[in-house]
């Protein structure tokens, strides 16, 4: 008999709602978007980013630890009784690009382009704030779901100045 193999301090939690691709994502109701959004949120923004617990990141993001567990349960390890977000992830999400060609929804897979996206959409912000060319430098030829992020400061001046961005709100 061969002597058995310690277990595994941490694992991953493999329950709750999975989408893997678009039609998981339409067939969620608005309300079970909502709630997945601000589950991903309490990971990405309180857990990933700031360090909180999951009962402080959900808190934070509007939702519960429950919520959360229940939609965003393969960005979560559990390490004995205490949850923590994992690095990256490769989780689906459909998000909101300024392209070159317009605002165009995209299919987007792991949390290294959602990134991408969102420093993107920051450096859009703070160019409409305080006019600085410079900060969208990092994005010419940058791509997203195949497609070119806008990065010429009069194509993206001019659709600040339509009012057609909404910054604030890049998930679709």
């Amino acid at each position: 008999m061969s002597p058995r193999k310690p277990r595994a301090r941490s694992r991953s939690v493999a329950t709750g709602v999975h989408v893997r691709g678009r039609r998981d994502f339409e067939s969620l109701s608005r309300s079970e978007r909502e709630d997945r959004h601000r589950a991903y949120d309490a990971v990405t923004s309180g857990m990933r980013d700031r360090g909180l617990s999951l009962s402080a990141a959900a808190a934070d993001a509007g939702t519960t630890p429950a919520i959360v567990k229940r939609y965003a349960s393969e960005l979560l390890v559990k390490d004995g009784g205490r949850y923590s977000a994992t690095p990256s992830d490769r989780s689906y999400q459909r998000m909101s690009v300024l392209s070159v060609n317009g605002v165009v929804d995209i299919d987007t897979r792991g949390s290294r382009v959602r990134s991408l996206i969102g420093r993107h959409w920051n450096a859009i912000r703070l160019f409409g704030s305080i006019g600085d060319v410079d900060v969208l430098a990092p994005f010419v030829g940058k791509r997203a779901g195949g497609i070119e992020l806008a990065s010429d400061p009069d194509q993206i001046e001019e659709y600040l100045s339509q009012g057609e961005l909404d910054v604030e709100d890049i998930y679709v």
